[in-house]
């Protein structure tokens, strides 16, 4: 542990002592423990691009998105890898880029499903003008409104950056006998827009999926996006409640477990159910099942 330099007597002593910096360091046991589940979750979710990148052609991946799911395991990889970012002693920079980068990684991957979830709603709820809309979200044009989500997010990291981002903050009252160095939010504005911007993506995805419907025999593609959604609103509501009430090193440990589990969670929902079809029930990987539209003709009324 570092020595902060800074003496301090006790309320009912008179003598000074030197307090030590603290903070998550890299070699404590849960800090290996945390090391250990990010490799893991990091590994499948490469594991996942893997399998898709093989089978990148086929009705199975196509129908799920194509190669915007190789975009969002990217952006799911660099998620889990920025966990790290609160192992360490913290400083301005180190704060500033956790933010920035959970929100611009977590914005990368909901935009992907926002595509895919409008497709939904519009072959579903509003088939009428699904031939004038489906051209916006195909896979061609899907890039363009994920540029134009991520190019969002980035004006709201940008407010983020000019409103004030989160610096380090000695705190000399949470421990007795220690420092607590921590990330403080300047601007809870700008920290609200930036992580809230990506809360209005998740729930626009949930409104579009939520109710749709399938067939026995059908694939239902919206269920994925819908319980991926689900997790992540669950596992913020606890992450606040949890992290608004601890003042102690483990604020670190459950930032780090936050991203974790929302890359587990839509990992586990979205993405690993088709690659069980991949590889145990590839009879099922058929245009018929997942009912790939050709948008050039007649748009029936589908079931995902």
């Amino acid at each position: 542990m570092e020595q902060h330099g800074v003496e301090q007597a006790d309320n009912l002593s008179t003598q000074c002592y030197d307090r030590s910096e603290r903070f998550l360091r890299w070699d404590e046991p849960l800090t290996v423990g945390l090391l250990i589940s990010t490799s893991i979750i990091t590994s499948l979710i490469c594991l996942t691009a893997v399998l898709f990148i093989k089978n990148l052609s086929t009705p199975l991946v196509q129908a799920s998105g194509g190669s915007l799911n190789l975009f969002a395991l990217f952006a799911l990889v660099l998620m889990c890898l920025s966990s790290c970012l609160f192992i360490g002693k913290p400083s301005n920079n180190l704060c500033m880029m956790q933010q920035i980068l959970y929100a611009l990684c977590l914005n990368a991957c909901f935009s992907t499903f926002l595509t895919k979830s409008l497709e939904i709603a519009l072959l579903t709820e509003f088939p009428r003008c699904a031939r004038t809309a489906l051209r916006w979200v195909t896979p061609s044009r899907a890039w363009l409104l994920v540029a134009l989500c991520l190019l969002s997010e980035c004006l709201f990291c940008f407010c983020y950056l000019h409103l004030g981002p989160d610096y380090v903050l000695p705190d000399y009252t949470s421990l007795p006998t220690e420092v607590l160095l921590t990330c403080s939010t300047a601007s809870w504005l700008a920290f609200a827009l930036m992580h809230g911007y990506n809360g209005c993506l998740a729930f626009v995805c949930f409104l579009c999926t939520f109710m749709v419907q399938t067939s026995g025999k059908k694939y239902n593609m919206a269920r994925g996006i819908t319980f991926a959604i689900l997790i992540y609103f669950i596992i913020w509501i606890f992450f606040v409640a949890i992290f608004a009430t601890l003042r102690t090193v483990l604020r670190s440990v459950i930032q780090i477990g936050t991203i974790l589990m929302v890359s587990l969670g839509i990992v586990g929902t979205y993405y690993i159910p088709k690659c069980y079809i991949l590889l145990l029930k590839p009879d099922l990987n058929r245009e018929d099942y997942f009912q790939v539209t050709n948008h050039q003709t007649r748009l029936p009324r589908a079931t995902f």
